[in-house]
């Protein structure tokens, strides 16, 4: 049976939307926040944004290097993999609304 998408594919892509995601925020964030008395903020709200696709490259390099070490299908992937990316979406999102809070105190 043959995999729907082959892993080197989504590799290719995930790494290509790492290294463009920070670029078309910074590009997007300085193009909102160029009518606006302080542009600062929302070129830092696009690229933080869009950074988050070098956070998802860096996650699925993770799932990588713990599946092919412990096994798909193994009980301690099933266990370590799920605490692993909770644990990176609470830093992500303890992260996201500490910038927030300092964006939003500087505008």
């Amino acid at each position: 049976m043959r995999e729907l998408v082959a892993a080197e594919s989504v590799e290719r892509v995930l790494l290509l939307l790492a290294v463009a995601g920070p670029l078309v925020g910074l590009i997007l964030g300085t193009m909102v926040g160029a009518h606006e008395r302080c542009a600062l903020p929302k070129v830092l709200a696009g690229m933080l944004i869009g950074s988050l696709l070098t956070v998802v490259y860096g996650m699925w390099r993770v799932f990588g290097v713990v599946t092919n070490a412990l096994g798909l299908d193994s009980v301690a992937n099933l266990v370590i993999e799920p605490a692993l990316f909770a644990v990176i979406g609470v830093i992500v999102g303890t992260a996201a609304f500490k910038i927030a809070a300092l964006l939003r105190k500087h505008t």
